[in-house]
């Protein structure tokens, strides 16, 4: 379908699509179509049983122009997101990006926190609650919520630069936030 396309996107949504196979990943992030893209949203893509070259090369390939990436509800796991974190820190133009709704702890929090430090258009940032601040039910531990806001906090303190990020709960009916801030 893309390869009928004139004049290359800038903006490409794909959301609560389950039946992309691999394949079709591969080639729809090289199409050549996409490297101008300002914004990707892939709400509900489900990535979890795939492999993160085809989005880490992507991500690479738009990095002078991406400013807006969606990655929420795709089922990501740590291994994966850390996978796109050398293309993602080369994405100098983001202001905003979003990664929630997925299962991951908070050591990737972390790396992610360390690896965006350097992009100076982020505004703001969307991450998962980690998956240590939820009990066996599925519920939020309030307090260890808040030792990892601390701990987060403390980091942001430790590279230095003010940022405006918010922590998501993974229930979309009833989704909480919370912020973590250092400024």
């Amino acid at each position: 379908m893309l390869r009928c396309l004139q004049t290359p996107l800038d903006k490409l949504s794909i959301t609560l699509c389950q039946r992309l196979t691999h394949s079709d990943l591969t080639h729809l992030f090289q199409c050549p179509n996409l490297r101008q893209l300002k914004i990707l949203d892939l709400f509900g893509l489900s990535l979890a049983d795939f492999s993160p070259e085809p989005l880490r090369a992507l991500l690479e390939a738009v990095a002078p122009t991406l400013q807006d990436p969606g990655l929420d509800n795709c089922g990501m796991a740590g291994s994966q997101v850390e996978a796109i974190l050398p293309a993602l820190s080369r994405c100098h133009q983001l202001s905003l990006f979003s990664i929630s709704i997925n299962n991951f702890p908070v050591a990737t929090v972390e790396k992610l926190l360390r690896h965006t430090t350097g992009l100076r258009s982020l505004q703001l940032e969307l991450y998962p609650v980690p998956l240590e601040c939820y009990r066996t039910r599925g519920t939020v531990d309030q307090e260890r919520v808040a030792l990892i806001q601390a701990e987060l906090t403390g980091i942001l303190r430790e590279l230095g630069r003010p940022r405006r990020i918010l922590l998501a709960t993974k229930h979309c009916r009833h989704r909480e936030f919370y912020h973590v801030a250092f400024s």
